[in-house]
């Protein structure tokens, strides 16, 4: 006996307790030794496998968003534990980077930010500052 087909729920079918119970799509599987990042994610990965190889897990490259809500390519350099750095690039223009930020996805807490999204800065590396800023929270982060 063939089943019957059920149609698909349009979203003018949900309601609001239905909608929150969407789940955001799978980031994909790390690559470990990527040949091929943009140049923001290359720097911070170098920087991250020096400082961190006991902990490096690889690299989530984000070829298409991973959010609805917020429409960005998304790089995650993995440090294992939810740990790590999220590069959020404009999709307009792949190699722009708009944002950066450090933090545990799986645990929350606060995360260190640096906004890439105003014009004065857009596209922007970090600085020698900044990237002192990001090692010394991520080994603070790590030591939990």
């Amino acid at each position: 006996m063939a089943k019957k087909p059920v149609p698909p729920i349009e979203p003018d079918d949900w309601d609001d307790d239905e909608a929150g119970f969407l789940q955001p799509l799978e980031p994909p599987p790390p690559v470990r030794d990527p040949t091929d990042l943009r140049p923001h994610t290359r720097q911070l990965t170098d920087l991250l496998r020096a400082r961190f190889p006991d902990r490096w897990v690889g690299v989530e490259i984000g070829t298409l968003p991973l959010r609805c809500e917020d429409d960005l390519l998304s790089d995650f350099i993995d440090l294992g534990d939810g740990l790590g750095v999220r590069l959020d690039y404009d999709p307009e223009e792949p190699e722009r980077v708009l944002w950066i930020s450090a933090g545990n996805r799986d645990h929350g807490g606060e995360p260190l930010d640096f906004p890439r999204d105003s014009e004065a800065c857009r596209g922007r590396m970090l600085s020698t500052g900044e990237i002192a800023e990001l090692l010394d929270f991520l080994d603070r982060e790590a030591a939990y």
